[in-house]
């Protein structure tokens, strides 16, 4: 994983090293500018020193080196991050696309919320803001060692650099495992969490119909409490680790002092040492982020990359020979047949029917006879185990999905409406739409008077997923953002359920007057198809 994690950040690397020359640039003036004056104001018996002006030049030049190495740092390692985050999330969305929309049922919303944000900054922080102090905190020590050998001998080199191994290797192992195991609980439950409030929110009407909050809230506070707990376990480990980490350098301090005391090394020299050594103690305090960061990085590591290599439910096809009709194709299943993972009997078994081109069909069935199924076996959510969906003469499994879902287009129960003007919602899959198009779409649906009347009409900005149009605008938007998409095959899946009965007549006209493509209507409701003459009835197989 640790591999992985690398040659996710190699676009970066030249970022990354740059940052890195700049941060040991920054440390090593950092450490002169303690160590020079506690070495100047120790040799004043010496004979020959710089006089305080040429120091305080020196010191001058070292701060300002020092401000120049931290700001060329902090631009190139942000420079990096921003990178990784945006080819990440890249990456990502494209893993994703071939997923959808079946990843959503199949790993929920949230987890994929979790890991397109919290998890990818997670480990944007472990390369743009981990791995290089590290890497510093590895060299400084080196190079102080060398020094504190020029000015105070090999004795006082054995002793910082014995300080410097406990720094380096020691105190960042303390509670290694419970850190790492903290960490990934941690990251497993705040995915849970967000998984719990997601989908809270979506459900609030439900909820609250159900008088369900306490129980929400109760599980809620469980899982709060879990993460508090792993929580409470990590920072235990680290307040180990801390004190360990205060310590060595107090440990080491002293040994160089009693080096000067029993006469071994010079005073001077042996302050100025004690003066490095305290200086290089926050480069090595990154190591310990390094530790406390990886177990956290690799978990989230672990998700995205699992979800990068999630296999599609249906494999896309680049190129076809296939010729799909110019006009309002028939729909075709022959021999369907379709069981879910998990699942014992077949949602359909061996399912023969025919959607005549060009013609409004009710499909009605009770709940679990298969409607739905039908409808994603259209844009290929899912393939069916046994037998073929044809458009036309047309197997969509020869058709690329980009284009199929341009040729099928799915109204739902609730409709999603995307922050934003009624325009840019009538675009979405189609940015190329003109305004008129757009209208025609709307008067199609029987929306544009009512658009028409809104102060800004067509750019009327609508809220978050359309709160501020009525529950029958929304619907009507979502078939007018259907049509504007000119589809051969539009399926409306319980587009007109738990709407009040003037909406459902709205939205039964509306779709009464689509005439250029082959219309499904998916119902459980005798209302919701009055007007269709052509009936498919399913039941559910034995």
């Amino acid at each position: 994983m640790i591999t992985r994690l690398l040659r996710t950040a190699a676009p970066s690397s030249g970022w990354l090293a740059a940052s890195l020359v700049f941060r040991l640039a920054g440390a090593a003036c950092g450490i002169g500018l303690i160590a020079l004056p506690a070495f100047w104001i120790m040799s004043s018996d010496v004979p020959v020193r710089p006089g305080i002006g040429t120091v305080a030049t020196v010191l001058v030049a070292l701060a300002l080196i020092k401000a120049l190495a931290r700001y060329l740092e902090q631009y190139t390692g942000h420079h990096a991050a921003f990178d990784l985050l945006k080819a990440m999330r890249l990456r990502l969305l494209d893993a994703l696309l071939p997923q959808a929309p079946g990843v959503v049922t199949h790993v929920g919303a949230g987890r994929l919320l979790q890991v397109a944000t919290r998890d990818i900054d997670r480990i944007e922080v472990f390369f743009a803001h981990t791995i290089v102090p590290t890497l510093a905190g590895i060299l400084v020590p080196t190079g102080a060692a060398t020094a504190i050998v020029m000015i105070a001998g090999p004795s006082a080199l054995l002793v910082a650099s014995v300080g410097f191994l406990v720094g380096t290797l020691v105190v960042p192992l303390i509670a290694r495992r419970t850190s790492s195991q903290s960490a990934r609980d941690t990251s497993r439950l705040r995915t849970s969490l967000t998984q719990h409030i997601t989908e809270s929110v979506v459900g609030l009407l439900e909820i609250r119909s159900l008088r369900a909050e306490a129980q929400r809230l109760d599980t809620m506070r469980t899982l709060e409490g879990s993460v508090a707990h792993q929580l409470r376990r990590a920072g235990t480990a680290f307040a180990s680790r801390t004190i360990a980490g205060t310590l060595w350098p107090a440990f080491t301090i002293l040994g160089l002092l009693a080096l000067a005391a029993s006469g071994v090394s010079d005073l001077p020299g042996a302050v100025a040492s004690c003066a490095i050594v305290w200086a290089v103690v926050p480069q090595l305090e990154s190591i310990q982020r390094f530790t406390r960061s990886l177990p956290a990085a690799v978990a989230a590591a672990e998700r995205y990359f699992a979800l990068l290599e999630r296999r599609p439910a249906v494999e896309d096809v680049e190129s076809t020979e296939a010729v799909v009709p110019a006009a309002a194709p028939a729909v075709r299943l022959e021999a369907v047949s379709v069981v879910f993972p998990g699942g014992d009997a077949p949602v359909l078994d061996k399912l023969d029917q025919v959607f005549p081109a060009g013609a409004h069909t009710a499909l009605i069935g009770p709940s679990g006879a298969g409607k739905s199924t039908i409808a994603r076996l259209l844009v290929r959510e899912l393939d069916p185990e046994e037998g073929r969906v044809l458009l036309g003469d047309v197997d969509v499994r020869s058709i690329p999905l980009a284009r199929l879902r341009a040729l099928v287009t799915i109204v739902e129960q609730k409709a999603t409406l995307l922050s934003g003007s009624v325009f840019e919602n009538l675009r979405l899959g189609r940015p190329e739409l003109t305004q008129g198009d757009a209208w025609r779409a709307l008067r199609m649906a029987h929306l544009d008077r009512e658009i028409r009347a809104l102060d800004e009409g067509i750019d009327t900005q609508i809220g978050t997923d359309g709160d501020t149009l009525s529950g029958g605008q929304r619907q009507r938007l979502a078939l007018a953002r259907a049509l504007a998409r000119r589809p051969r095959v539009l399926v409306l899946d319980e587009a007109t359920s738990h709407q009040d009965p003037q909406t459902q007549i709205a939205i039964r006209d509306a779709v009464a007057d689509v005439t250029e493509c082959t219309v499904i209507v998916i119902a459980h409701r005798s209302d919701a198809i009055s007007g269709i003459d052509n009936h498919v009835v399913l039941s559910k197989p034995q």
